[in-house]
Formats: C-alpha cells, structure tokens, sequence
C-alpha cells in the first residue's frame, strides 16, 4: 500500500502547484516553493519500505520544490527564481531554528504524550539534527539546478527536456548528499547504497511525471 501512498503525495503536490499558480501566478509559485520548504523539513523526517527499499517521503516535495523552480525560470526568467531561493532558504533555515529553540526547551513537569513524540521526532539525541543538515544542502543544490536547467533550456528548445535533463544530473547529486549526511555511520553501506538508487530512481520517475504541471503551467494563458 505504501506505493498507493507515495503516488497519492506526488499527485497532490503537483495538484497544489497548479492551484497555487492559478490564484496567485507568479507569487502563487513563490508562496508554494516556501511552504513546500517547510513542510520538507518535517516530512523528511518519516521513512517507509517501498519494494523491499528504504524510502524518504520527502522525495515528492523535493521534487516539488525543483519542478517548480524549473516553472519559474521558465515563465519569469532566472533574476526571478534568484530572489525566490534567496527566500526558501531563509524560510528553511527559519524552519530549524525555530525546532532547535523547541527542542532545548524544557519540558512540562508532567509526562505528556505530546512533548515524547515531539522530542522524538526533532530531538538532537536520535541524530535527527544530520536529517535537517541533509535537507538544508537539498535547498543549496536547488541553486545549482537553476542554472543546470537554465543552460539546457537556452541550448535545447524543449520544455520536456529541459526538465528532464537537469534532473537526470543535478538528483544524482542531491540523492548522494543528502542520504550520506543524513544516514551514514546510522545504517550499514549495503542501505545506504540501496536508499540512494532508489531515492535516485523516484526522482527520475517524477520528473517524467512533472512534465505534466509544467506543461499545463508553462502554456497557461494569465489573464
């Protein structure tokens, strides 16, 4: 069931995406890539078994967040999407630093369920801090795509492509990064191996599925 799950956020996602397009166009598109940095930073937090592999739900967001900063060069030009990732990355940071204070804090003298769930999930003693250093390199490497995408996009004339091609260099990167610093020294090389081909394969699939939002926003008439 949890492939039934996985699909059901990619389909939402890209669903919230057109939505935020279509109220809002251009701030629409900056005022997803922000909330969708901040919902990251705490959905990366869960792993489930998807065909025998360990697998981050985090990947459609991520996906998310780089699909639509592909949408915003396109449309906008890349002096836009500069000024837009100048802000997810303050908005993400903001993000850590607000659960760093939460996390330090002392708790209530009584033994809430609450306060365990919340020290479990964010607690620096589980090494839930290298997850959140993990995603923060996430946004850095959104950087870089900006100007992959930019490049292949002036080369090559197709959208498709375009989208395409950036994702099939730039994930590798990202899926490298993100499970070394997140998982190495917490689980053996055979998983970790294992978490960054399947991460990188989800990734690839999505971006094929992404051709979708981009079309439908990319060739949408503003009114």
């Amino acid at each position: 069931m949890n492939y039934i799950y996985m699909l059901l956020e990619i389909i939402f996602t890209f669903f919230l995406m057109i939505c935020f397009y279509k109220v809002g166009k251009k701030t629409g598109l900056y005022l997803y890539m922000v909330l969708m940095s901040s919902i990251l930073s705490v959905v990366m937090f869960k792993v489930i078994d998807l065909f025998s592999f360990q697998v981050n739900l985090g990947i459609p967001i991520v996906m998310g967040l780089f699909i639509c900063n592909n949408i915003i060069i396109q449309r906008f030009g890349i002096d836009e999407v500069k000024r837009i990732m100048a802000t997810v990355s303050v908005s993400y940071m903001a993000t850590i630093v607000i659960i760093s204070i939460l996390s330090i804090t002392g708790d209530s003298s009584y033994n809430l369920i609450s306060n365990e769930a919340f020290n479990g999930l964010f607690g620096y003693g589980s090494g839930n801090i290298r997850i959140l250093i993990g995603g923060l390199f996430t946004t850095l490497i959104l950087w870089c795509n900006s100007y992959i995408y930019y490049y292949i996009r002036r080369n090559k004339n197709m959208l498709w492509f375009s989208n395409v091609g950036s994702s099939l260099i730039i994930q590798m990167l990202e899926s490298i990064i993100f499970v070394i610093i997140a998982y190495l020294g917490k689980l053996d090389f055979t998983l970790i191996f294992g978490m960054i081909v399947i991460r990188y394969l989800i990734k690839i699939i999505i971006s094929f599925m992404g051709i979708i939002p981009v079309y439908m926003i990319v060739k949408m008439k503003d009114k």
